[in-house]
């Protein structure tokens, strides 16, 4: 009759306990390197930017992981709200109803200012036009001027084009330039900022708005100088002037956070804030904070 071997048997047991806690070690390894990873979800005008701060962080610090995906400032909020990405970007400040629902879901909304940005009024380079007032605005894209001999120009049908309402840039053009009215009937709503350089620089009467540095330099885009009433000086957004704030829609460029950023969420925020950090928004397009 065949004994069992109780000895053998334990060192088996014993052996294979040793491999389960093993291998829960490098499962909770893992989940603690995901855990390190930095999730940027939100504003399409700060995606090039995005994709260049984190360009440059990988270089230093290429252990972390930090993604990044556009969709529009309200879908990066919701993202945060929701536990999605630790970073919400964001062309915007978040409303109150957004920070009221993060707080309600156990979040406190933490708003960086990262850089700075003149949403610049743009043009086919063929257009005459000069300058342009914030009223003129406010009526071209409420509805109210539909053609460009209403502005004393040459007659053509004036083709305005926009963000869409996940945009930040839609939320703080209609907040600052319409005053909260409704948007015009012909206005057409444009999925991302590129697709609005490239309707503008193929249509004559075509009119957008948008971060500078989409359109800054591009081919067959004029940039239009604005004033904020009629007789007063129209202004470029340049850096001097939307630095000193006489360019009338200026605005700062945000990251929100849970809370004050920890980890590799604020070593990333860190590299962002610095001289470096700051100067790769100058060469994107953007201006530094300082």
């Amino acid at each position: 009759m065949n004994r069992p071997n109780i000895q053998n048997n334990t060192k088996m047991n014993l052996k294979n306990t040793v491999l389960a806690v093993a291998a829960c070690g490098l499962v909770m390894a893992g989940a603690t390197a995901q855990a390190a990873d930095v999730v940027i979800r939100g504003s399409d005008t700060m995606l090039i930017l995005n994709q260049a701060w984190i360009e440059a962080f990988n270089k230093k610090n290429p252990r972390v992981s930090v993604t990044v995906a556009g969709g529009g400032s309200s879908i990066g909020i919701n993202s945060f709200i929701n536990g999605v990405a630790n970073i919400a970007a964001s062309s915007r400040p978040m409303r109150k109803s957004e920070i009221d629902r993060s707080r309600s879901r156990g979040s406190v909304a933490n708003e960086i200012p990262v850089a700075l940005d003149g949403l610049c009024i743009a043009v086919n380079v063929a257009n005459p036009i000069k300058s342009v007032t914030m009223d003129q605005l406010r009526l071209i894209y409420t509805g109210a001027v539909t053609n460009w001999s209403q502005l004393g120009l040459e007659a053509g049908a004036i083709s305005a084009l926009s963000r869409d309402q996940n945009s930040g840039t839609f939320g703080f053009f209609q907040a600052n330039v319409l005053r909260n009215q409704n948007w015009g009937r012909g206005v057409r709503f444009m999925p991302s900022t590129s697709d609005e350089v490239r309707e503008v620089q193929s249509n004559r009467n075509a009119i957008a708005y948008g971060g500078v540095a989409y359109f800054k330099g591009k081919r067959n885009v004029k940039i239009v100088p604005v004033a904020r009433a009629a007789g007063q000086p129209a202004i470029m957004p340049d850096e001097a002037a939307v630095r000193n704030k006489s360019y009338p829609i200026w605005r700062y460029l945000y990251f929100y956070t849970n809370g004050r950023p920890s980890g590799a969420t604020k070593t990333f925020i860190d590299f962002v804030l610095s001289p470096e950090g700051q100067q790769i928004a100058e060469g994107v397009g953007y201006y530094s904070l300082r």
